[in-house]
């Protein structure tokens, strides 16, 4: 483990990696069992064979092993790379049968080997290890979740572990406890779990029991499933058919010892099998006369449990369903992605994630085209899941994100007076007003009542396409370009912000600022038609008087012949002015004298003092910088009470990036280019006019 671990700037739930451990054979003749000493208190070793600033408790480990958080792990060959969750096809053994060891101050516990074919080389190849007086420097790595303190002088003390990720198999490990010291010692394997006494003391005609059906049993089930639980209990029996204290029970009847013996057997077997509790509980409580009988029970069992998950999930190891993937917090793919994410913000990755170095380690760790020819290399790509669109999807997934969070930071002057709309196609949008009806009539009583007459009347607009792409060419990312990478965000959501802020602006700005041609083929402003255009310079007067215009705009006639003045409804709300005249705007809306002409204009401004009545007269005062014109200005009403100008969107309201990288098609192709291209779909236009007055000054 190294003790420049990033995980160490929080206070607790670090993921740490301790290597250490010894390995023994259990048996002569079984390579799939060995006893190990998977960790041991102390001071951990750095790399060099130097002291490290971590050091192990031992309430930690002693805790730990009362849990039982030593069984039931996977082994794999080696630890997972960065960015990258242990494979299924590095799983060789698990540990089982583990406990504390006081005098070696250490957790000991068994490796059980699958018959992978894998696997079969790995404990082939320990076994030619322990037979050697001078080995390779093999052990075991353990990696979990602990919790630390941090001592004045720097050191880590490690307090509790939480969970154990894996223990692994790795060459040089670094911590105390090596392989080497292990296998020299080896000649004889130690028994370092706890004997099984006899379950009736003393055991006479030992003799019989070595060509049973018992003694046959137990030959298979050791190499089967635990034979060191074996071995130990035939050298009880061995020792107990020596032992003086035979002679005192001459008349014990020998087949007796062989049905307990028999159970003995049966209960070892039933305990190291891979069934879950509950059916080894249930197995336990029956009887059986030889091994054969527990195979088969046990393989009965087995069948039951697999035919209950049919068509369900597979769990490993007992735990909730997962996928494909054995993951502990973030799989491989989501570091590499957080990673690719701080590199674009220019800080560094959460806690525990390596950060990348740039674009070009990217590129190599998602296409394997180490020496950049642009065709993309499955093999040499160690995540899962991995195809030749990844790189781009995570460009565009991560240029997506900030293109969004640039495009919401700018300010977006259009909103307060327009009227958005999300459609579900590109149909041309249709904004519909419905013509009012004037006054209820009176219904007497016992009158029945009449049907109003009412009317609607339909304004139009087509979605536009805006968009292009920025390409990231080979050369860039082989020069590491960052920078330049990290810039296309901001610039792509500058360039939609524009374009939009522009289709907006054009509703006041054309046809010579009459605006486009309504449904009535009128323009927006007219003064003959719709009476809501004028040539008066802004001042408080003509405010009032614009103000004045609008809220005596006649509803739409419904057929009534009588339509109601609109009022309050089609009162101007917002004042939009070029960027010269906004401290007129703001002085105008913000009049505090009462004797002031305009002062009825500010009706619902709320406040007594300057600085409030200002505040708020800035929300009112729009300034649309894209207007050339530095005398023009209009007026706008409310939207919540009377719709002016509509936007549709389709497919959200913010720009959306795409990218493709695949090496036999496109840029890629041609280029040597991965275009990021951004997209967005929008339509702009006038719903209605009698909520809008413009004034053109020529």
């Amino acid at each position: 483990m190294s003790d420049a671990n990033p995980s160490l700037n929080s206070p607790k739930h670090h993921s740490f990696s301790l290597q250490s451990g010894n390995l023994a054979l259990a048996s002569a003749t079984d390579h799939r069992l060995f006893t190990a000493r998977y960790v041991r208190a102390g001071t951990v070793r750095a790399a060099g064979n130097k002291p490290s600033t971590i050091n192990v408790s031992t309430s930690a480990l002693m805790e730990a092993a009362s849990k039982g958080l030593f069984d039931g792990k996977a082994v794999f060959v080696d630890h997972a790379g960065f960015f990258q969750n242990p494979s299924i096809r590095n799983l060789v053994a698990v540990t089982g049968r583990s406990y504390w060891d006081e005098t070696e101050q250490a957790i000991n516990g068994d490796l059980a080997f699958y018959s992978t074919p894998d696997a079969k080389v790995i404990s082939d190849l320990l076994v030619e290890l322990l037979a050697q007086d001078k080995p390779p420097d093999i052990g075991l790595s353990l990696v979990f979740w602990a919790e630390r303190n941090i001592d004045p002088d720097g050191s880590i003390t490690i307090t509790a572990i939480e969970h154990i990720e894996s223990v692994d198999l790795v060459f040089e490990p670094a911590a105390d406890g090596r392989i080497l010291q292990a296998l020299s010692a080896l000649t004889q394997p130690p028994s370092i779990l706890p004997p099984i006494p006899p379950p009736l003391g003393g055991l006479e005609g030992s003799g019989e029991l070595e060509g049973s059906d018992i003694q046959q049993g137990v030959s298979r089930m050791s190499i089967q499933d635990n034979l060191i639980e074996i071995n130990k209990r035939e050298e009880e029996l061995e020792r107990s058919s020596s032992s003086p204290s035979q002679s005192a029970d001459d008349s014990a009847d020998p087949q007796s010892w062989a049905v307990a013996a028999a159970q003995t057997v049966a209960q070892v077997m039933i305990a190291n099998s891979d069934l879950p509790q509950a059916s080894k509980d249930r197995l336990s409580k029956m009887t059986f006369l030889n091994p054969a009988q527990v195979t088969a029970a046990i393989d009965s069992e087995r069948s039951y449990l697999a035919s209950l998950a049919e068509d369900k999930v597979v769990q490993l190891s007992g735990q909730a369903p997962r996928g494909g993937d054995i993951q502990f917090g973030r799989s491989g793919f989501e570091q590499l992605s957080a990673a690719f994410d701080a590199l674009l913000d220019g800080k560094r990755p959460p806690d525990g994630i390596r950060p990348l170095s740039g674009i070009r380690e990217l590129y190599n760790l998602l296409s394997g085209d180490f020496d950049l020819t642009g065709v993309f290399h499955p093999e040499r790509v160690s995540f899962a899941s991995v195809d030749c669109s990844t790189m781009a999807g995570l460009v565009a997934n991560a240029l997506n994100k900030r293109v969004v969070n640039e495009f919401m930071q700018y300010p977006r002057w259009w909103e307060p007076f327009t009227m958005p709309e999300d459609f579900n196609t590109l149909q041309q949008v249709k904004w519909i007003t419905l013509a009012g009806i004037g006054e209820l009539p009176t219904v007497a009583e016992g009158a029945p009542y009449t049907e109003l007459a009412w009317d609607d009347k339909t304004e139009t607009a087509d979605f536009i396409k805006k968009g292009g792409y920025l390409g990231i060419t080979l050369e860039a990312i082989d020069k590491d370009d960052t920078g330049r990478l990290r810039a296309a965000p901001r610039a792509l959501a500058q360039g939609a912000y524009l374009t939009l802020a522009k289709s907006v602006s054009a509703v006041f700005t054309a046809q010579a600022g009459t605006g486009p041609d309504m449904a009535d083929t009128y323009p927006l402003f007219d003064a003959s038609n719709h009476h809501n255009l004028g040539t008066s310079a802004l001042s408080a007067a003509s405010w009032a008087a614009t103000r004045a215009a609008m809220r005596t705009q006649l509803e739409l006639d419904g057929g009534g012949g009588s339509p109601a003045y609109l009022g309050a409804l089609t009162a101007p709300r917002f004042l939009l002015v070029p960027n010269e005249l906004e401290n007129d705007a703001l002085q105008i809306l913000g009049a505090t004298s009462s004797g002031s002409a305009n002062y009825l204009d500010n009706m619902w401004v709320e406040g007594d003092t300057m600085t409030e009545r200002i505040r708020s007269a800035r929300t009112r005062v729009i300034v649309v910088d894209m207007w050339t014109d530095c005398e023009d200005w209009a007026a706008v009403a409310d939207p919540l009470l009377y719709p002016t100008i509509g936007i549709g969107y389709r497919y959200g309201r913010v720009p959306e990036i795409f990218s493709v990288s695949a090496p036999n098609q496109g840029l890629m192709f041609t280029n040597d280019v991965m275009p990021v291209k951004v997209r967005y779909f929008f339509a702009v236009g006038p719903m209605e006019w009698r909520g809008m007055y413009k004034h053109n000054i020529s």
